[in-house]
């Protein structure tokens, strides 16, 4: 469960503008062309798709990617021509001779308009750069040459990195970027982040796509000395930048040799099918015991990740390292979020954002030949672990339930405290502290009173940035009552570091709820966080430690395997 802190996050440094495609005006259908990072006009022919086939005319991209461009009218032989490279076709045909080697592409070229046009792909097969086609927006790119994204990122982050804000906002932001994003919250921003980064290394990895009709989009890796981060930028026609975006991004890594992955679909059938992998022992024996990982609140990916965190990824290779099945997937509202409506959004509810899919999740392990279905366990992580006994109860008729970071409290509570923390640890002489703390009074009384609100008018109002409506229906199922209910196997555990969720308040209430209960199992670990990883450094305290790269602690993934193997 993510912290709705008042301050805006130190590593977000902008927003993206989006543009419209343009309309169709004839029966093809017209596309925007990108060449090395610009927008290519056209005087007269234009790139469209038909069939399914972008077709580019071969004059103009041709000449902007540096070639010489000729043309025989009598044998409608069209010839290219660079330093190292010479390339002939005859318009209509799908062959090419390139230094003197024949090279076949599809579909064929054409003549339209007394233009001679060639497929997309010609660029790639015959020419050797590399291409992408946007159907959604139809929007094509070639790249190659002038364009290098590696370069393009470097350059912007070490402007950055060296403090030129006001250079790199002269030389790359467009006008709505500047005014988005003055050059005083540029350095605020990266002077927060700086000395949890450490020193610039590199960019690892970059490549282009465009994001619409108008805009170029760049996804890269930047490494830092402390951690990595992904940087996207938006790049329009005037090679200007209008959007930059820095994340703290986890660290990669392969995959274990002694376990192994496949790709499956949580709610196959449904209207909201669910990437998911399902991590197996590779020496596995017959059935095996599986988990089922539900993520905290917010959007979030199957891995769950966090900053530079990827704790489900964590879980999912140490368990199974360990004998145990385990089940991550994307969330609905990291899946789908983009396409809800603004009143789908307003109604959505944590059951059709996170019970139903992990009721669907369960019930696809118990369908899987090598799993045992009489040892399907069920792992929430934070409001996942609010909810696993809710999960459990609808449907999802666990073995048994590990609540990690959890809270048999409500979620508004626990926002309340969170917030009350962040405005407590502030100056006394910050103005903003009892503006911030006024805000936040008021949220928390609106918060107290939606149980009275009608469904109509909680999907019409907000409590600390959620729709009034998903905590009624949240509130509406009592959570302590769902734990004590509970006759199944539980552990407990919690970080004693944890600033999100608190030992000495849900910690201790599940104690008391549970009491000394035969089959519960409670563990509290000294020095761990939220996501029970182990961090003593720069920001630790905050959401700041969260962006340098950690992994779950081996202590609590072997802790969880002995007790699952306990229980079958």
């Amino acid at each position: 469960m993510k912290m709705k802190r008042l301050a805006a996050s130190a590593a977000a440094l902008a927003l993206l503008a989006n543009a419209v495609p343009a309309a169709a005006a004839d029966s093809r259908s017209p596309v925007s062309m990108w060449v090395n990072g610009n927008a290519l006009t056209f005087a007269e022919a234009r790139p469209y798709e038909e069939a399914g086939n972008v077709l580019v005319p071969i004059r103009a991209a041709a000449e902007r990617i540096g070639f010489r461009v000729s043309f025989d009218a009598d044998t409608y032989e069209v010839g290219l021509s660079s330093p190292d490279v010479n390339v002939t076709f005859r318009a209509g045909t799908a062959a090419a001779t390139v230094n003197g080697r024949e090279t076949v592409f599809a579909p064929a070229s054409a003549v339209v308009q007394n233009r001679v046009f060639v497929p997309l792909s010609f660029f790639e097969t015959v020419l050797g750069f590399e291409t992408a086609y946007r159907d959604d927006v139809k929007a094509a790119e070639v790249r190659g040459g002038a364009l290098d994204p590696k370069a393009l990122v470097a350059d912007i982050v070490s402007l950055l990195v060296d403090g030129s804000y006001q250079q790199l906002s002269d030389e790359w932001f467009a006008d709505e970027l500047k005014a988005a994003v003055p050059v005083e919250a540029l350095a605020a921003g990266w002077d927060d982040a700086a000395p949890i980064a450490g020193a610039f290394l590199g960019v690892k990895s970059a490549q282009t796509a465009p994001l619409d009709a108008e805009t170029l989009g760049v996804e890269a890796v930047a490494a830092f000395d402390r951690m990595n981060f992904k940087v996207s930028l938006a790049i329009n026609g005037e090679r200007r930048l209008v959007g930059l975006l820095l994340q703290p991004a986890a660290t990669e890594a392969a995959a274990p040799a002694s376990v192994v992955e496949e790709e499956v679909v949580v709610g196959a059938g449904t209207a909201y099918e669910l990437g998911g992998t399902l991590t197996l022992p590779a020496a596995a024996e017959g059935p095996v015991p599986a988990v089922v990982l539900v993520q905290g609140s917010g959007p979030s990916d199957r891995n769950e990740t966090a900053g530079a965190y990827a704790p489900f990824r964590d879980l999912a290779w140490g368990l199974a390292q360990q004998g145990i099945a385990v089940l991550r997937y994307d969330k609905r509202t990291y899946a789908y979020g983009d396409k809800f409506t603004p009143e789908e959004a307003a109604a959505i509810t944590v059951a059709e954002e996170s019970v139903d899919d992990a009721v669907a999740a369960a019930e696809l392990l118990k369908r899987d030949g090598r799993i045992d279905a009489s040892q399907v366990y069920v792992i929430g992580h934070s409001q996942g672990g609010m909810l696993a006994p809710r999960i459990d109860a609808e449907g999802g008729d666990f073995a048994g339930l590990v609540l990690l970071a959890g809270s048999p409290r409500t979620l508004w509570e626990l926002i309340y405290d969170q917030n009350m923390a962040f405005i407590e640890a502030m100056d006394d002489a910050d103005p903003a502290k009892q503006a911030n703390l006024n805000s936040i009074e008021a949220e928390y009384k609106k918060a107290q009173s939606v149980a009275a609100m009608t469904d109509d008018e909680a999907k019409n109002r907000s409590v600390f940035g959620f729709p009034a409506y998903y905590f009624k229906e949240m509130d509406a199922f009592d959570l302590p009552a769902y734990v004590e209910e509970l006759k199944k196997p539980v552990l407990v555990l919690q970080g004693e570091d944890d600033f999100q969720v608190y030992a000495e308040k849900d910690f201790a209430m599940y104690k008391e709820i549970f009491g000394e209960r035969d089959g519960v199992t409670y563990k509290l670990y000294p020095g761990l966080n939220h996501f029970f990883v182990d961090y003593d450094g720069p920001g630790a305290g905050t959401l700041g430690e969260y962006n340098v790269p950690g992994a779950v602690s081996q202590d609590v993934i072997d802790d969880i395997a002995a007790w699952i193997s306990k229980q079958s």
